[in-house]
């Protein structure tokens, strides 16, 4: 079976394209609600660091993957994979450490972490392994 790592790892950009400002506003919206709420939230500064150092690492990857995928896939490949690996981090964050976390943040943060894993791999795909190189479909 022939894998074409390259054209999985556009998709998964592409779907994240669709994905991020759905996120990137659920995220900010339950952010500013818990800087409000009568909820104890002791850590909510550092809880909106790795928030927003999440959304910007991620439309860093998709604005810099759209731009440059043309001229220099490899290159650009690598830092959307090392961007991608700065989201899981954070995702990381928030299921383990960050308190409270909302529900609606635990499905949102379980969808992204799904697309980001996957991105990983077809991304370190494409990037190390010679037997998932593209194959000429024309």
């Amino acid at each position: 079976m022939d894998v074409d790592a390259e054209l999985m790892f556009e998709c998964l950009i592409y779907l994240n394209m669709f994905y991020f400002p759905v996120f990137a506003l659920c995220e900010t919206i339950m952010t500013i609600a818990k800087y409000r709420s009568i909820i104890k939230t002791p850590h909510i500064g550092q809880d909106a660091a790795v928030v927003f150092t999440r959304l910007t690492s991620e439309l860093t990857k998709i604005l810099l993957y759209r731009k440059f995928k043309e001229e220099k896939r490899q290159l650009v490949t690598g830092i959307a994979v090392f961007f991608t690996y700065i989201t899981i981090s954070g995702l990381a964050y928030t299921f383990f450490i960050q308190k409270p976390v909302l529900k609606l943040e635990h499905i949102l943060n379980s969808l992204t972490i799904m697309l980001a894993l996957s991105e990983v791999v077809f991304g370190n795909l494409q990037l190390m392994l010679k037997c998932f190189r593209r194959n000429p479909y024309y």
